[in-house]
């Protein structure tokens, strides 16, 4: 069932119930308000009472207006016999004897059946007569022949109305839903490969247009998830297509006869060399895939902060001398804190690594840790020539480098910030890429809440 059927039925049905008290107190406040008007009319009826004893005593008992009720009036002795009455008032009381004896001790008013009517009577002590009663009486059917008219025009306006309400409610709730279906229709034509720039944006500024701006920022950031896709396998297949050439070519020179011992020995190597950088970035994307999805394996331990960095720096002092780099480690000894080790040297790494590739020689690395009240703070420090400025906001993505080349020779697969990134993210904190004013590059891991408590 669609939701404007619903609601237009809804609308109805309580379109109905509220009619329907309505119409009810309606029709108890006429009803009440015609019954007091006729027992009004009875009392002064019955005030006319002592008129009745005269010479004439047929006085008649109308009311004013050619459809008026007629009255009856009869004046009842302590025999319970008729002295007087109006005409077609009858020689017999109008009331039950018992109804009489009550109406001697006070004022009775009641509605009673006469000749298969309800009549209205009251009965009540005849002033300067011990046990004499005067009655006064009128026929109902005038009355119930309005409140029924009333109660019929009532139900068939009310019934009309629930109608035109509910096709009302439904044309209302059509119209108002229409930029919904417009919007529905539109995602509906969406697919994984063409997403439009945006659906569009009524101009009404109430619910349904923030729900199109809602959908264009969804659209916006599914548009840019499979941009992000899109440059990842593009990305990914050029970078591993360079180490499967040169694996094949290696491969293929080794195959060819009159190879030397040294030459297939050199070919083996370079092809080893090759498959160990393909497995590399299988590995990187593997843990990168694993770090989007939530399920990078982490496992913290409270863990000496100054040991690990110090432990990295040994762990570096091969390529340090190498590159003709130093390396200090700035970090109290007593700083413990909640970490995975294992991630974050390898975070670590691959910032040694990076900080390596572009500073000059002569210059010096700082691993450096803080803590900030429960937070830790992990920063990796070199003179290099810093960040291009223009690099600077993709630091972090994947298969980004400085330099757009793609030479292999430029170091990496432009995955090591990236996966800092991801370490980071999977320790609850994240990674920042600043500049020094004085030159080189600040890379600094924030990990909230990793301070152990002494």
């Amino acid at each position: 069932m669609s939701i404007r059927l619903r609601l237009a039925i809804v609308f109805a049905i309580a379109s109905a119930i509220l009619l329907a008290v309505g119409g009810w107190l309606f029709v108890s406040v006429l009803s009440s308000s015609l019954m007091n008007s006729i027992d009004s009319q009875l009392a002064v009826q019955a005030g006319h009472g002592s008129s009745y004893l005269t010479s004439n005593p047929t006085i008649s008992a109308t009311t004013s207006g050619t459809n008026a009720p007629e009255y009856v009036v009869q004046v009842i002795d302590g025999a319970n016999r008729v002295r007087a009455s109006s005409a077609e008032a009858g020689n017999q009381p109008i009331l039950l004897p018992a109804v009489l004896g009550q109406a001697r001790a006070h004022e009775v008013l009641i509605t009673q059946k006469h000749d298969g009517e309800d009549q209205r009577v009251l009965a009540q002590p005849f002033p300067g007569r011990s046990s004499w009663l005067v009655l006064a009486g009128v026929s109902l059917e005038s009355f119930d022949t309005t409140i029924s008219r009333v109660t019929r025009e009532l139900a068939f306006g009310c019934t009309l109305f629930v109608l035109v309400a509910a096709l009302g409610a439904f044309v209302l709730a059509r119209s108002a839903l229409r930029p919904v279906e417009r919007l529905r229709r539109e995602v509906a034509t969406l697919s994984e490969r063409t997403i439009p720039e945006a659906v569009g944006v009524p101009r009404t500024h109430d619910e349904i247009a923030d729900l199109a701006t809602t959908m264009n920022k969804l659209l916006m950031r599914l548009r840019s998830s499979l941009e992000r896709e899109r440059s990842l396998i593009a990305d990914a297949s050029h970078e591993l297509r360079t180490p499967f050439a040169v694996l094949r070519g290696e491969l293929e020179l080794a195959q060819r006869p009159g190879r030397s011992r040294e030459e297939l020995l050199r070919a083996v190597t370079a092809a080893a060399e090759e498959a160990a950088r393909l497995n590399r970035i299988a590995d990187d994307l593997l843990l990168l895939s694993r770090g989007d999805q939530g399920q990078l394996p982490v496992h913290p331990e409270v863990t000496n902060v100054h040991q690990l960095l110090t432990k990295i720096a040994h762990h570096a002092e091969g390529r340090l001398q190498a590159a003709g780099i130093s390396l200090r480690v700035d970090a109290p000894s007593s700083l413990s804190a909640m970490l995975d080790p294992d991630r974050i040297r390898q975070a670590i790494d691959n910032l040694v690594d990076n900080a390596l590739r572009f500073s000059p020689i002569g210059c010096d690395i700082t691993l450096a840790a803080r803590a900030h009240d429960k937070d830790l703070e992990l920063e990796v420090a070199d003179h290099g020539p810093g960040f291009p400025a223009d690099f600077l906001p993709h630091v972090f993505e994947r298969f980004r480098r400085p330099d757009s080349s793609r030479s292999r020779n430029e170091g990496g697969a432009g995955l090591g910030l990236a996966i800092v990134m991801t370490i980071a993210v999977a320790h609850g904190g994240t990674a920042t890429a600043v500049n020094r004013p004085e030159g080189g590059a600040i890379v600094r891991l924030v990990l909230p809440n990793a301070i152990a408590q002494a």
